[in-house]
């Protein structure tokens, strides 16, 4: 769900608590439409993210957030020009929308004191982050909208700041009971939809939980409710307002049975009564342990758009060579039968009239000898015609041949292709997203890029994935062919358990063994499903995993990244649990 007004309502009570008074030490932006403030109050760091990501847009204090290395776009060197240093005075949420208002005093350029506003929207894809003078001079923002985008409000470099506009909605926080039940009976439309369109900052999610609270249809049309029903309506609406008034919060994540996060809310909702709830003494714990990974998920999709659009792209075009050479090799299937009109005319060549269109004779090379007719062209003889059948034959055995050989390759292509596009899923850093691309330069599907080192581009050793069985031991699982080659060949012994998928692409997966140790059920269960989750069947049940010792694991020469044969092995059928995965992880 998106941060509505009482989500935010938390996190500034929160913010406000620990940051104001606190100094701005260093400031960052980590993506491109990220940023990250370092600040340092009463001998405490902390780390205040900002994100107008248009998919997930936020801002909380974080422990995740890393700082790249890279040049600091002009956005983030102006707020460094002007914030460094700076003094948080205060953080507000204007109007109860959802918009963060912080007032940061700093030394401007001629040594005075100043206050600027760091202010974000969070509002969809209109999300935003923006500098403003005390004036009310846009100084600068993370994105710019000009008049060809919105004719309704411009956000540029020295332009007046002004908020989004309300749509005529009212704070909740500065309702009155009369106002709240004129308000649901001026309006044709569902309860809930009467609640949230006419109250800034609330979502549908509390907009229906207010009309479950007062025990009210959500779908009953405002404006034929009755007095005690809008009564009930307005007692559950201001006891959620009063809670937010006093700031009396409970960060609440709710989970499903397979303890998979399904939503949040900093109040317990009696909506998901039948999840699970877990509860989080920080509301900024809560909101970045739901949108991190899934932040990240996307920030990293986003950079790999072009590297999957060209594994498409190569995997049609085998595809379409496949369907070729495999109509080539049933075309060359009637090679027997050209040998042996070839022999036939030979060895009864005199038999053959003059300028003949056929020939019929018996198949002496075929039993039960019947009859066979030859097609021939009337205007060469027998042996003409028998030499243009052994060239029909000679170029269908090597077309076989050749099209058995392009098929094989073809399919090591398809195998390796599917290899690297699930491997897209695996990705979690910038530096696994270099390294991919290096590999497929390396292959030759990509073209090198320039400005890329060759220490940058050969770099084939980044940490595997990390997990602990049950058992205590250490399982270890590539991300992409190159780790998977580094994993097999390089880092695991050969008494070392190894699994993969059966007849599919997938992760190598390694099982860290004493000498002569056995792997125990529940470590074999475990990585199997490990193997299973990490492959082409992660949403499948009962995948089949192939499990041997490492030694019984062999590179095939000359071979793609990643493949291998391997023998004496054996295969167990499991059903990968997410939950499960996250919890083996270290």
């Amino acid at each position: 769900m998106a941060l509505d007004g009482i989500v935010l309502a938390n996190i500034v009570h929160e913010l406000d608590t620990l940051l104001v008074n606190g100094r701005i030490d260093k400031i960052y932006q980590i993506e491109k439409e990220d940023i990250l403030l370092s600040i340092r109050n009463n001998s405490t760091s902390y780390k205040l993210l900002l994100t107008a990501n248009s998919n997930y847009p936020r801002l909380h204090l974080s422990t995740l957030a890393k700082n790249p290395s890279l040049e600091p776009p002009m956005f983030c060197m102006m707020l460094r020009k002007h914030l460094s240093g700076g003094r948080i005075l205060k953080i507000e949420q204007p109007h109860f929308e959802r918009i963060v208002k912080l007032h940061i005093e700093a030394t401007n350029e001629l040594g005075d004191k100043e206050v600027k506003y760091l202010i974000i929207e969070i509002m969809g894809r209109h999300s935003n982050i923006m500098l403003v003078r005390p004036d009310g001079i846009l100084l600068d923002s993370i994105k710019h909208i000009s008049a060809d985008k919105s004719s309704v409000r411009q956000v540029l470099p020295n332009k007046l700041y002004s908020y989004p506009p309300q749509q005529g909605k009212l704070n909740p926080l500065e309702t009155t009971k009369d106002c709240f039940i004129e308000c649901i009976r001026s309006k044709n439309m569902p309860l809930f939809k009467c609640i949230y369109l006419s109250y800034s900052g609330l979502s549908p999610l509390i907009a229906n939980e207010i009309c479950l609270s007062a025990k009210v249809d959500a779908e009953l049309i405002g404006n034929t409710a009755d007095e005690n029903t809008c009564l009930n309506l307005y007692e559950a609406f201001d006891k959620v307002i009063s809670r937010v008034r006093t700031n009396s919060f409970d960060p609440s994540l709710f989970l499903n049975t397979e303890e998979l996060p399904i939503d949040f809310y900093s109040m317990i909702l009696d909506l998901y009564s039948l999840y699970t709830l877990k509860h989080f003494s920080s509301v900024s714990e809560l909101v970045e342990g739901y949108y991190y990974e899934k932040n990240s998920r996307f920030n990293i999709a986003q950079k790999t758009t072009d590297i999957k659009k060209l594994l498409h792209t190569f995997i049609d075009r085998a595809v379409r060579k496949k369907h070729i050479q495999q109509k080539a090799l049933a075309d060359s299937q009637n090679k027997d039968l050209y040998k042996i009109y070839g022999e036939l005319l030979t060895a009864y060549s005199h038999q053959v009239p003059p300028q003949s269109k056929s020939f019929v004779t018996t198949n002496y090379y075929e039993e039960p000898y019947d009859e066979i007719t030859i097609p021939l062209d009337e205007k060469l003889n027998a042996i003409q015609n028998a030499q243009y059948y052994f060239k029909l034959y000679s170029k269908a055995k090597r077309t076989e041949i050749a099209a058995a050989q392009q098929l094989d390759q073809i399919e090591e292509d398809l195998k390796y292709l599917d290899s690297v596009l699930l491997s897209l899923d695996l990705l979690e850093t910038k530096e696994d997203i270099a390294q991919l691309r290096a590999e497929l330069v390396a292959m030759g599907y990509l073209k090198k890029r320039k400005g890329i080192s060759k220490k940058q581009a050969s770099k084939k050793t980044l940490p595997y994935l990390h997990f602990k069985s049950a058992s205590g031991h250490d399982i270890y699982v590539g991300k992409n062919n190159y780790q998977n080659d580094e994993l097999t060949m390089k880092f695991a012994k050969a008494t070392d358990l190894w699994l993969h998928i059966k007849d599919g692409p997938g992760s190598h997966v390694i099982v860290k063994l004493e000498h002569n140790t056995a792997v125990d059920d529940l470590t074999l269960e475990q990585a199997a499903s490990l193997a299973a989750f990490y492959s082409s069947g992660r949403l499948s049940s009962h995948v089949p995993i192939d499990y041997t010792l490492r030694k019984n694991v062999k590179k095939i020469p000359n071979a793609k990244p990643g493949m291998v044969i391997y023998n004496h092995f054996k295969t167990i059928y499991v059903t990968p649990v997410e939950s499960e995965v996250k919890r083996l992880m270290v």
